[in-house]
């Protein structure tokens, strides 16, 4: 190794090549367009426990027990493949190459540096010394999609030296790494010489498209839900704004473009954000007839199950259950559907027999706590029913029944209707104002 490379550096970011700085040491430690039908395939691993487990050490012995298990890559190299890669093709010289990575000390547990930690993959071109030479002598020896195991000498890592005192001297290295993509030789100095007319037709954004959605897939697998979000819209706004030549080309962007709105809708209604996974359908319904595609009929369907719009949801749901009769997912949703939905209803049946109820009770008395309560709730009424722009009015959790049946009561009075609603899968109650003719107002 360079002796410059060797000099006092505060982090390890000056060690790992020239853009070392998205180094980082810790310091507390189905094919494309068939994305996501049922999220629920992919487990409910949760992310913390999920990252703690990847940041540490898979191996516990010596480096050199572990290298008799492996195959020498070259003289400072070894390697062990955990998961076969795609195709023949390794990568080749002057690629840009996208890799997760997390690297190791020996006889440490957890990694000195991580893109996993910290939610982002390292991307880097080969032959530019944008990382240290054992690590891309290491990705060179891979396929696309696989993984492997590397341990990798000081020699071609950080010299005999180190840099104390995060790194020691004569610092071995193992490297867990996964070969997220990588394009041919030369791509990326060619897309720098495009115009940005060119950059914008739809051959060099298709590409963009693919990288993004493999690195939000990736994100969904590890059960990091808002990145995966993040990188689909990217993929989306991408698509949207490109130019097409004919109509080949605008089929293929529209059928993306669905199955980009379908894994949002997806990662939505996994965030339990029914509203936003309702919006990703709209778009869907813009692009095509979406009673054509059970993916995003089921996604909808779940959607307003959640919102309590169940009358719509059980629609959505048997139009996808007619496209596949046999998927079992969406008779299971369907289910699911029917015991909210029978629940909701009594719920409701509870409410009329309190307002039945009531006048019976009118006779009993009142605590002193139930009077001021009583004298509260009609001031906050009164309030409500003389602000004309006000529709609704949310009531707090934790209320008494008796509280319930006072406020039924009050509403009684002011013409005002007691509603139950479900919101991220939460029960709570609202007063709405009624029109002339018994409806709610809109």
């Amino acid at each position: 190794m360079d002796g410059s490379v060797l000099k006092e550096a505060l982090n390890i970011s000056d060690l790992l090549g020239e853009h070392g700085a998205q180094f980082q040491i810790s310091t507390k430690y189905n094919d494309h367009g068939e994305e996501f039908f049922m999220e629920d395939d992919y487990g409910s691993a949760d992310e913390d426990e999920d990252a703690h487990r990847k940041i540490m050490s898979p191996w516990d012995r010596s480096f050199d027990e572990l290298r008799a298990q492996m195959f020498m890559v070259s003289e400072f190299v070894y390697k062990r493949i955990t998961k076969q890669g795609v195709g023949e093709e390794l990568v080749p010289d002057r690629a840009r190459v996208t890799i997760d990575y997390n690297g190791y000390f020996e006889s440490e547990t957890y990694a000195f540096d991580s893109t996993s930690m910290r939610g982002e993959f390292k991307t880097f071109t080969i032959g530019k010394d944008e990382v240290v030479g054992g690590l891309e002598e290491a990705v060179k020896s891979m396929k696309p999609s696989e993984e492997a195991q590397f341990v990798i000498g000081y020699q071609v890592l950080f010299g005999e030296l180190g840099c104390k005192p995060r790194i020691k001297p004569k610092a071995d290295a193992l490297f867990i790494v996964k070969l997220v993509s990588f394009t041919d030789p030369g791509d990326a100095e060619a897309l720098d010489k495009l115009t940005q007319e060119e950059k914008m037709t739809y051959a060099v954004v298709k590409q963009k498209v693919t990288d993004t959605r493999t690195h939000a897939k990736d994100f969904f697998k590890r059960n990091m839900v808002a990145n995966a979000i993040n990188d689909y819209h990217k993929a989306v706004n991408f698509l949207e704004r490109c130019n097409v030549k004919d109509e080949e080309e605008q089929k293929e962007q529209t059928e993306t473009l669905i199955s980009l709105y379908t894994s949002l809708a997806v990662c939505y209604n996994k965030k339990e954000n029914p509203r936003r996974a309702c919006s990703m359908i709209n778009e869907i319904r813009r692009l095509g007839n979406i009673d054509r595609m059970s993916r995003p009929l089921f996604h909808e369907g779940r959607a307003l199950m959640n919102l309590g719009d169940y009358q719509r949801a059980k629609t959505s749901l048997l139009k996808a259950q007619r496209l596949e009769p046999t998927n079992k997912d969406i008779v299971k949703e369907l289910k699911i559907l029917n015991e909210r939905w029978e629940k909701h209803r009594q719920e409701e049946r509870t409410i009329c027999a309190r307002a039945f109820g009531l006048k019976e009770r009118k006779d009993e008395r009142q605590t002193d706590e139930q009077i001021k309560f009583t004298e509260t709730m009609t001031k906050t009424l009164e309030a409500f029913v003389e602000d004309e722009k006000s529709k609704q009015l949310t009531l707090p959790e934790g209320l008494t029944s008796k509280e319930m049946d006072t406020i039924q009561d009050l509403a009684d009075g002011f013409a005002l209707k007691l509603n139950l609603h479900k919101e991220n899968s939460k029960d709570f109650y609202r007063l709405e104002k009624k029109t002339v003719g018994g409806e709610n107002e809109k």
